[in-house]
């Protein structure tokens, strides 16, 4: 099996992470992920979700009975979606560059959508933005910066989607320049 890092950052499965993500609360079958993904092909979704499965990512939180068969709905297994400190420190420095390229790849494709489906006039307005900003901290600064930030996002991260809410994508990575 795959190390956790690398069943997690496939360009696919993080589109299914998110989707089960952003309906947390409400347990989605294999027909509303492969709706709400759009491009992804019936087998391919299938083939991610088996891997996640596997690797404890995902669960099934119950099964109804559909035309003689059982459907299975699934939701996020949340505890195991954080890559522990031993985890990052057992990944060979290659795995971490593909790593890194995975998610910003990620990034690349949703923010690709966005500005293929949007004209600049509503960037401000949507909220649509990004930007590089250098930090000069002292380790301390780094760890309060760090720190505040998660608690800042954890805040919001568990808001429910609703009428008034629009999911906004948020990535962001700290880089020593040494």
């Amino acid at each position: 099996m795959k190390d956790k890092a690398d069943l997690m950052l496939h360009p696919v499965r993080m589109r299914i992470l998110q989707e089960l993500f952003l309906k947390k609360d409400t347990p989605m079958t294999i027909g509303d992920i492969l709706y709400a993904l759009g491009d992804v092909s019936q087998a391919t979704l299938y083939r991610h979700m088996n891997l996640l499965l596997e690797g404890d990512f995902i669960k099934v939180v119950d099964t109804r009975k559909v035309k003689g068969t059982q459907e299975r709905l699934f939701g996020l297994n949340q505890d195991y979606l954080q890559i522990n400190e031993t985890d990052i420190e057992n990944i060979s420095q290659e795995n971490h560059v593909l790593h890194f390229s995975s998610f910003q790849s990620f990034l690349f494709e949703q923010a690709t959508s966005y500005l293929q489906n949007q004209t600049p006039d509503n960037y401000q307005e949507d909220g649509f933005s990004y930007w590089i900003t250098p930090l000069n901290l002292s380790d301390k600064e780094f760890e309060e910066l760090n720190r505040s930030m998660y608690e800042l996002i954890k805040q919001y991260a568990d808001n429910e989607l609703t009428q008034d809410r629009t999911t906004r994508v948020f990535g962001g990575a700290f880089i020593p320049k040494k």
